[in-house]
């Protein structure tokens, strides 16, 4: 299985969709805590650059929202202090971010909040 390939990505939502419980312990994103917005704002930033014009919504990839959330949204250290609208527009734009530069757009959030 390519671990960039359709067989992955459903995969791994398919995990998402089971609902595993959340283990104990530190997040797994590598970033400083910050607050929602602040976060929000840098991944809205990296996803309309990285989206070609008229295509900053969600939609090629089915499943691709949870994986953002589960992965990426869930994973932050501050995410547990968040509303719940707060860690859905995270998510939205994130999974714009990962349609248009897959694992590297995830990689730039995480540059990006690290260099603030």
């Amino acid at each position: 299985m390519d671990a960039d390939g359709p067989e992955a990505r459903e995969f791994v939502a398919a995990l998402v969709r089971a609902g595993a419980p959340s283990a104990a312990g530190p997040a797994g994103l590598g970033v400083p805590e910050a607050a929602a917005e602040h976060v929000i704002a840098v991944a809205r930033r990296l996803a309309l650059r990285s989206a070609p014009p008229g295509r900053w919504r969600p939609g090629a990839a089915p499943g691709l929202l949870g994986v953002a959330a589960a992965l990426v949204v869930d994973e932050h250290p501050s995410a547990a202090g968040w509303s719940g609208a707060e860690r859905e527009r995270l998510a939205t734009w994130v999974t714009v971010l990962m349609e248009h530069r897959g694992e590297d757009g995830v990689e730039d959030l995480v540059r990006a909040l690290n260099e603030e």
